[in-house]
């Protein structure tokens, strides 16, 4: 008897593992309860199908509203006149961006060219009277050749840095010789000369105040 037992046993066990590999091998199925109240089964192919079929469904509401969005941007009057005005804010950034940069430009043009100095003293000027005075004598050439070219160089170098004396060329055989402004005192005279020595350092030594016949201009 107990051998009878040991074999029902057995079998029994046997049984059941055949019955746990079966249900291992079975496709996973999910129960639903439809409106009549019965459970039905999905097969795991026709809940893939559903996801899907949702999944597809939620892309195409996300594109019909990206669509709509779009279209309303478009025909949004307001957004258009938005974009619009920063266009404008950016356009006007830009121009003052470029007149601000076109005026340092011209600064620094203005400070690298040199400034022509406005002359004192006029052609409508008359002279009045002559009579004896100083004037400088800033430059003298013996040279025959380029004597008169230089020292009308050198005059119209003093007439640029200094317009407010007036430069008389002269020549005396053999020199040219180069006489600046009409200085009733020798005060004026020195003072002029110095201010001319400040600017022309390399020809202070052959600059002179001498005695001269000065003109009296209209205006003096």
């Amino acid at each position: 008897m107990l051998k009878r037992l040991h074999i029902r046993l057995l079998s029994l066990c046997f049984m059941l593992v055949i019955a746990l590999a079966a249900s291992a091998q079975r496709p996973q199925t999910t129960d639903r309860l439809n409106r009549s109240g019965q459970v039905t089964v999905d097969a795991p192919k026709e809940l893939e199908k559903r996801n899907n079929a949702d999944i597809g469904k939620q892309q195409t509401n996300s594109k019909d509203k990206k669509v709509k969005e779009k279209d309303k941007k478009k025909t949004d009057p307001k957004s258009e006149e938005e974009k619009l005005n920063e266009l404008d804010e950016e356009d006007n950034n830009a121009k003052k961006e470029e007149d601000k940069r076109k005026e340092e430009e011209k600064k620094k043009k203005e400070e690298l060219t040199p400034k022509k100095p406005k002359r004192t003293h006029t052609s409508q000027q008359t002279i009045e009277n002559r009579s004896v005075g100083f004037r400088i004598q800033a430059y003298t050439d013996n040279n025959s050749k380029t004597g008169k070219a230089s020292t009308q160089k050198r005059a119209r170098d003093i007439a640029m840095k200094f317009p407010q004396y007036r430069s008389y060329i002269s020549y005396k055989a053999p020199s040219w010789r180069l006489r600046i402004g009409d200085f009733k005192t020798q005060q004026e005279a020195k003072a002029a000369l110095n201010r001319i020595k400040s600017v022309y350092p390399n020809f202070a030594r052959e600059m002179v105040i001498v005695r001269d016949r000065i003109n009296i201009w209209s205006n003096d």
